[in-house]
């Protein structure tokens, strides 16, 4: 279930005060979601992205950790996840034209419970 690439995009800001990013291979489960969503009376169009990656998967770095130093990868609302692998980022612009599946994170849940193996981050974005 967890064997799809997926590439994280971390933004910071470096020594010089100026925005980078950090591009990361990971693998986890990713769903789309293209559609309409009826939730009572509301109709809603739904475009949304989901993916869930396992809590074991190597060099993560809580949001904080990662700030100070990019040793690995992070999860945090506006960092980006891309279905499959990216080799050459370039910029965000480039990235939503050159790539179909590509979500702008906007929600991260923690489901740390159960086993080592069940452990997971489950993420939603647009």
């Amino acid at each position: 279930m967890f064997n799809k690439d997926i590439t994280v995009i971390n933004r910071y800001i470096d020594k010089n005060r100026k925005p980078q990013y950090k591009v990361s291979h990971i693998k986890g489960f990713w769903s789309s979601e293209d559609g309409i969503v009826i939730n009572g009376t509301h109709i809603k169009k739904s475009d949304d992205y989901y993916a869930m990656i396992l809590m074991s998967e190597q060099d993560y770095q809580i949001p904080k950790e990662f700030e100070k130093e990019q040793k690995g990868w992070t999860l945090k609302n506006n960092d980006y996840l891309v279905k499959g692998i990216v080799d050459n980022f370039i910029s965000i612009t480039n990235l939503l034209e050159e790539y179909e599946e590509v979500m702008k994170i906007t929600k991260i849940s923690t489901a740390d419970y159960g086993s080592d193996n069940m452990k997971h981050w489950e993420i939603t974005g647009g």
